[in-house]
């Protein structure tokens, strides 16, 4: 486990968190605010996690983490850092089944995750990007004390997105 909030667990993502992660993938909100990221099956769920989540968790010791409530042990969705190209410094981010939204766990494992950010890993500066059209993604992360910096477009997909920063020094 890597972090306790109130209702939540987070931990590292692992195989058998492949059927999660491949329904969560192709939610519709997932796809027209994150973007496609072409997991068809279980097989492109166990990559996906293998080569996305976990190894960039072995690079740079942070990741998206499943996020499991407490009170059943479902896991609802994924909440971390990660470090992308052509963005300056690692990036939060957070997805979860629509179900799950306007639930108050992204804000909480959002929160969670800067603290560690800061406090363990010294991480001082976070950024955020954001799908411009994503108005609930937008408050979350004003709510959470970034800023808008600018719009900017992503290398690998072309992408306009917005840009945030939360300086923590």
């Amino acid at each position: 486990m890597i972090l306790d909030t109130a209702r939540l667990k987070l931990r590292l993502l692992n195989t058998s968190d492949a059927e999660m992660i491949l329904a969560l993938l192709n939610e519709e909100s997932f796809i027209k605010n994150i973007g496609d990221k072409a997991v068809r099956n279980l097989q492109d769920a166990l990559n996906y996690i293998n080569n996305g989540p976990l190894a960039i968790q072995a690079k740079f010791g942070f990741s998206f983490y499943c996020c499991v409530k407490k009170d059943d042990g479902q896991a609802i969705g994924i909440s971390g850092l990660t470090k992308r190209d052509g963005i300056d410094y690692p990036e939060i981010g957070f997805a979860f089944f629509a179900k799950h939204c306007r639930q108050g766990y992204g804000f909480e494992s959002a929160q969670a995750i800067i603290h560690y950010a800061n406090s363990q890993l010294a991480i001082k500066h976070l950024q955020a990007i954001c799908n411009p059209d994503n108005e609930a993604s937008k408050t979350l992360l004003q709510r959470l004390g970034f800023s808008f910096d600018k719009h900017i477009i992503l290398a690998d997909t072309n992408q306009t997105v917005m840009l945030f920063d939360l300086n923590a020094s």
